[in-house]
C-alpha cells in the first residue's frame, strides 16, 4: 500500500536468509563480492557495506551499472523506505 503496488494477486516473497553462508552467497551473486562476517549482524547486512560497495563500483559497463544500482536501491530501502530504528543495517 505504501508504494501503490496492487495488492489483488500473490505477493512477491522470498525465504529468509538466517545463515552468514546463505547471506554470502547472495551477496556473491547479486554484487560479485562476498560480504565479511563483519559487513553482517545475523541476517543483516550492515548498510556501510553497501555504500563502501557502491563507491567502489567502476560504471564500465552494463554489468558494473547494474551492481551499482542495486546498492542504491538497497540503500534506499535501507534507509528510507524499511529502514529499523539503528538506521545501521538491512535485513
Amino acid at each position: 500500500m505504501i508504494l501503490g503496488l496492487p495488492t489483488n494477486s500473490l505477493p512477491v516473497t522470498r525465504p529468509t536468509l538466517s545463515s552468514f553462508k546463505a547471506l554470502e552467497a547472495e551477496c556473491l551473486h547479486q554484487f560479485g563480492v562476498a560480504s565479511r562476517k563483519t559487513d553482517c549482524r545475523g541476517s543483516f547486512i550492515k548498510l556501510t557495506w553497501f555504500r563502501g560497495l557502491k563507491d567502489r563500483i567502476v560504471l564500465t559497463d552494463d554489468i558494473h551499472i547494474q551492481m551499482y544500482v542495486k546498492c542504491h536501491i538497497m540503500l534506499l530501502f535501507g534507509t528510507i523506505l524499511f529502514g529499523d530504528k539503528s538506521g545501521a543495517a538491512m535485513h
